[in-house]
């Protein structure tokens, strides 16, 4: 909290990354390093992902962008910094900086290439690639279960007094985000990036809105969709994975099942 408040911001700090990295070392000291200035133009999250999952490193966040144009998360802005925490009080901590930021440099990068890549096309042209993605044996592809979310959308929204409009759009697209570079790479940003991608492909604010919060809530005491249309949406998806399942006869028997 210390480095994260001298470089201007708040460190981002999860149970879980902390109970991990208090039980990966035995004289933690926090160390700061720095990120590029050019990888801001990523998704906040697609950052988050990549330096506190794959590095163990937390990530700091301000009320005030760093670069022009930067987005933005619910916890404001990313700052070019990231804190990790080393084993040991280093002699020459310079080498330590560089070589976290020497590890972090190459996976930005990717995620980078995959952010450019991605936008090459439309999210609407992913589409098509959902039929030869399996949903369920006997419940056909993503694609066929879009299809019947689309339908269950337009009858929520009117029971709901929601956009219908905007709720058979966003249910078209909520799942094409699964075949893009990004998502096969981070599975756990999926639903946000499509609504990153709707949003650079021109889809309206509220259909973005929708993709985003499809998930929503993802457990017991969560938030649950911000809007109507993405209320719509998640129950719609929910609707017809349990009756579907129900169909086949694959009653849930534990908690974790669909």
């Amino acid at each position: 909290e210390a480095l994260a408040s001298a470089a201007g911001g708040h460190a981002r700090i999860t149970e879980d990354l902390l109970a991990e990295v208090a039980a990966l070392v035995e004289y933690p000291v926090a160390i700061a390093g720095r990120i590029e200035d050019r990888f801001l133009a990523l998704p906040p999250e697609v950052i988050v992902s990549t330096v506190e999952t794959n590095q163990r490193y937390f990530t700091v966040f301000s009320d005030q962008a760093s670069t022009e144009g930067q987005m933005a998360s619910a916890a404001g802005y990313l700052k070019p910094v990231f804190i990790t925490v080393a084993n040991l009080m280093s002699r020459d901590v310079d080498q330590v900086i560089a070589g976290n930021e020497r590890v972090v440099r190459p996976r930005l990068s990717d995620a980078m290439f995959f952010w450019e890549q991605d936008r090459q096309q439309p999210l609407d042209r992913y589409a098509a690639r959902l039929g030869s993605v399996t949903f369920q044996k006997d419940l056909g592809s993503v694609s066929d279960k879009m299809s019947r979310v689309r339908s269950l959308c337009a009858l929520i929204a009117t029971e709901c007094n929601a956009d219908v409009t905007v709720s058979e759009r966003a249910a078209s697209l909520a799942k094409c985000d699964l075949v893009t570079r990004m998502v096969f790479e981070f599975p756990e940003l999926q639903g946000l990036m499509g609504a990153y991608y709707a949003s650079a492909g021109g889809e309206s604010a509220a259909v973005a809105a929708a993709i985003r919060d499809q998930y929503l809530p993802a457990q017991q005491g969560t938030s649950i969709p911000a809007t109507r249309e993405g209320c719509v949406l998640a129950l719609a998806d929910r609707l017809d994975t349990l009756a579907g399942i129900f169909a086949i006869g694959q009653k849930p028997t534990a908690s974790k099942d669909p």
